[in-house]
């Protein structure tokens, strides 16, 4: 279950749905089901970001985004570079590519719990091996 996270001054709804449609086909493209794409915005101001001891908005007014992208450790290093162009794509024209901050952080499928994980976990509803009796389709890249 990819997740990008998303913060910037860009509050437009059409930017968002925008953005969240072409991370999605993205994804799809890789073999990631579109229902396990997540994508989040957050709202950053310019005076709430500081470069040393200088807001972001000091020295410079122009849009701009931190985005942070969870993705299977099973990916490598060229495939995480690739996401991260696809993510400083997508955000432009509004936000330009030297304005835009990536971060993409592998992590371990078994670590990324959907609510339905939880609540399995909750009720204590697990196989022989400690793990959920999860029926719910894995990706290609061994994420939900």
């Amino acid at each position: 279950m990819p997740t990008t996270i998303i913060a910037t001054p860009v509050t437009d709804p059409g930017f968002q749905r925008r953005i969240a449609k072409q991370l999605t086909f993205w994804w799809r493209d890789r073999g990631v089901t579109p229902e396990h794409v997540v994508t989040r915005f957050a709202v950053e101001r310019g005076d709430q970001v500081y470069l040393g001891p200088y807001p972001l908005s000091m020295r410079d007014e122009r849009p701009f985004a931190f985005a942070q992208c969870v993705v299977s450790h099973h990916r490598g290093p060229d495939f995480r570079a690739a996401c991260a162009a696809e993510i400083r794509r997508v955000l432009s024209p509004e936000i330009p590519p030297d304005r835009v901050f990536v971060v993409v952080q592998p992590t371990d499928p078994a670590d990324h719990l959907t609510p339905h994980d939880l609540r399995r976990a909750e009720t204590g509803t697990t196989n022989d091996t400690g793990t959920t009796n999860d029926t719910a389709t894995t990706d290609k890249d061994g994420t939900r």
